[in-house]
């Protein structure tokens, strides 16, 4: 988790400790609601006092609220448009109020991430957007988004990754490099949202050579069933011919190659402009060459690479989170029944290496913070 110098010294100039700044960046970024408990456990403290002393902190400046829920338990809502704009944040959903349901899922994002520290989170939108689709050169059109209305009617805006969910780098060398993605459930009876989710996702998971995703939840219940509902949803034959994708990227290469720009369309332009990633390694330059000079057939190309292509690999993870579940539930679940699942995988490794630098097509514009 990186902490950002100057977020951290715009919070300790509203008059918080380092501590607690750093408690406060986190909430804004991830949840926007937390609980005296998260705070103590934040600062490795058992002190009643100490909590007591930051919350009545925070609604004392006007920076926050307080909602009484069962066994006079308290749960705070970081709602101040300062505090937002100390990270750079002013826009971000989280200052707003939201429903009971929206609450417990950020109390169990925030559980998650005080869990998690030593992980690497994309933590905005627009670190997001960049990371598909700079990074890894995808279309934005497959990532998942919802439509608003925009001040002016025939001007919609599209936001990406509105879930919220954690979208985090691992520590761990071997899955360092991939991206997990993560699902919160609060206590839902059925794998519905779930489901919903999964969908919302579908184009963006087929489009990965690997997807990791961690079911994190208050209770074990439902962790089987989405399992079993992942891979369904998720192992399924490739709906694209790596041999055909290759042939096609030779022959837009090679009209790019001798200047022939005005047989190339706009979707040829896009295709080429996300291939740099993916065709730079030697041996496709060397088949691309040999293919250009007639040494060898389109079929051959076309069964090499169908063979190297890997297959998806696919894993599934649950995590148990406290979730502050006490504040809400008469029958708090019992820790002790945490399900451990197995690992699924299919597949190793990408085939194709780093970046194709020619400049096929314009950068990607950033989509901004919400």
């Amino acid at each position: 988790m990186h902490f950002p110098e100057d977020c951290i010294e715009n919070l300790r100039a509203l008059g918080y400790t380092g501590d607690e700044a750093r408690f406060l960046y986190l909430v804004a970024t991830h949840s926007g609601y937390f609980s005296t408990r998260q705070y103590l456990t934040f600062t490795s403290s058992r002190s009643g006092e100490k909590s007591m002393a930051f919350t009545q902190k925070v609604q004392g400046k006007g920076h926050g609220t307080a909602r009484l829920l069962l066994r006079n338990g308290r749960v705070y809502h970081l709602c101040s448009r300062l505090v937002y704009r100390a990270i750079g944040r002013e826009n971000l959903r989280n200052r707003r109020e939201h429903s009971v349901e929206h609450i417990r899922t950020k109390l169990a994002i925030l559980d998650f991430v005080l869990g998690h520290l030593d992980y690497r989170y994309l933590e905005t939108e627009s670190e997001k957007v960049d990371h598909f689709c700079k990074k890894l050169c995808l279309s934005r059109a497959i990532l998942p988004a919802k439509r608003y209305a925009g001040a002016v009617r025939q001007k919609p805006t599209d936001r990406y990754f509105v879930d919220k969910f954690p979208l985090f780098f691992a520590t761990e060398p071997s899955s360092s490099s991939v991206v997990t993605f993560s699902f919160v459930d609060p206590g839902m009876m059925s794998v519905g949202a779930f489901e919903t989710h999964l969908l919302a996702y579908a184009s963006l998971f087929a489009a990965l050579p690997a997807v990791q995703l961690v079911y994190i939840a208050t209770r074990p219940t439902q962790f089987e069933s989405a399992r079993r509902l992942f891979l369904a949803m998720t192992v399924r034959p490739s709906k694209t011919d790596p041999g055909a994708e290759v042939l096609r990227y030779f022959a837009l290469r090679k009209f790019w190659d001798a200047k022939q720009y005005g047989v190339l369309t706009t979707q040829d332009i896009e295709f080429l402009n996300m291939a740099q990633n993916r065709f730079d390694d030697a041996l496709t330059h060397i088949r691309y060459h040999q293919w250009a000079q007639n040494s060898i057939s389109s079929e051959m190309v076309r069964q090499e690479f169908r063979d190297l292509a890997p297959k998806a690999e696919v894993r599934f993870n649950t995590e148990l989170v406290d979730g502050q579940a006490a504040l809400f539930e008469l029958r708090v679940p019992n820790r002790n029944r945490e399900i451990a699942q197995p690992k699924v995988t299919n597949g190793l490794q990408a085939t194709f290496g780093p970046d194709f630098r020619a400049p096929f097509g314009g950068e990607t514009q950033q989509a901004e913070e919400k």
